[in-house]
């Protein structure tokens, strides 16, 4: 079995009938900050569902406590980079490229010293393995996704639709191409774990005073991911870019580095609002989604 093939490509989900759906940005072993933000919604763990966009592990105070949400009935992750690095690294030696390639940048980043500290970090990987790439979440004007970094490609056409993830037999998983973020050539499964295109073609447009891209990505709904950190504005909410909104506002670095602006975003999808947690443990309120117009004038991205 090659690296990551027993992590689903896509799981799906029906609609909550009875309670509300919230995804949270990169975790990075931030349980505690996300632990508040739950009690300030008063998240109910019989009805209500948390979505996360990935990267429970790593550069954090408590990776244990994020993996220890896996066990959780109510707690439904993507995988993220930093997780598949994880699983890599506890692989060990290999003769898949993949995973070797994975486990040296775990290597790099230095993301093995946390996993001293707690030793049974092993027996979370039969879950881990389990964690899908996508989830797809409802149908019809309600339904939205949920994926680490992104279902498009600034660089070519090789992008997602409802439609095409609706098709088991696509072939556009196994398309290699060069991907924006990974630095590298890979498939899809690479890209929606490392891909920064949309991040990189917003910035270079921005800075060059250029056309931007729309909000809304023809035929794919709305779709939550993070990867890239870039904290919300209080006022305007999440940053949304052709149907990605991204969550992603550096929760790690509110945490090591009380870096003002950065913390823990957690949104309501049901109720179309969210909540973020900062450096000092304040919370706010969010409104819907940042107008990017607005960034020409101030650089709330990172």
């Amino acid at each position: 079995m090659r690296f990551l093939d027993n992590n689903p490509r896509i799981t799906r989900h029906s609609a909550n009938p009875d309670g509300r759906d919230f995804i949270v940005g990169d975790l990075h072993g931030c349980r505690a900050m996300l632990d508040g933000l739950l009690a300030q919604v008063s998240f109910d763990t019989g009805k209500d569902r948390l979505f996360s966009v990935g990267d429970l592990v790593d550069r954090g105070p408590d990776s244990a406590g994020c993996l220890a949400l896996l066990e959780d009935p109510w707690f439904y992750p993507v995988l993220g980079n930093h997780d598949a690095m994880l699983m890599a690294w506890i692989h060990g030696k290999t003769k898949d490229r993949r995973q070797r390639d994975y486990a040296y940048a775990f290597t790099c980043i230095k993301g093995w010293q946390w996993t001293k500290r707690f030793t049974r970090v092993a027996q979370y990987m039969p879950l881990l393995e389990r964690v899908p790439l996508v989830r797809v979440v409802g149908s019809g004007k309600r339904r939205f996704h949920v994926a680490h970094a992104e279902l498009a490609n600034a660089l070519s056409d090789d992008s997602w639709t409802d439609a095409v993830l609706d098709d088991e037999t696509s072939p556009l998983w196994k398309r290699r191409h060069y991907i924006v973020g990974f630095d590298d050539m890979g498939t899809w499964k690479d890209h929606v774990l490392w891909g920064r295109s949309l991040i990189v073609d917003f910035r270079n447009r921005v800075r060059k005073d250029q056309l931007l891209p729309s909000r809304r990505q023809e035929a794919l709904s709305r779709t939550y991911v993070g990867h890239t950190i870039i904290p919300p504005v209080s006022d305007k909410g999440p940053l949304e870019i052709r149907s990605h909104v991204f969550l992603d506002s550096g929760a790690y670095q509110a945490v090591s580095k009380e870096r003002d602006g950065t913390g823990l975003t957690l949104w309501n999808h049901t109720e179309n609002s969210g909540v973020f947690m900062g450096a000092t443990g304040h919370i706010e309120d969010l409104c819907p989604f940042i107008n990017y117009l607005t960034l020409r004038t101030g650089m709330h991205y990172r």
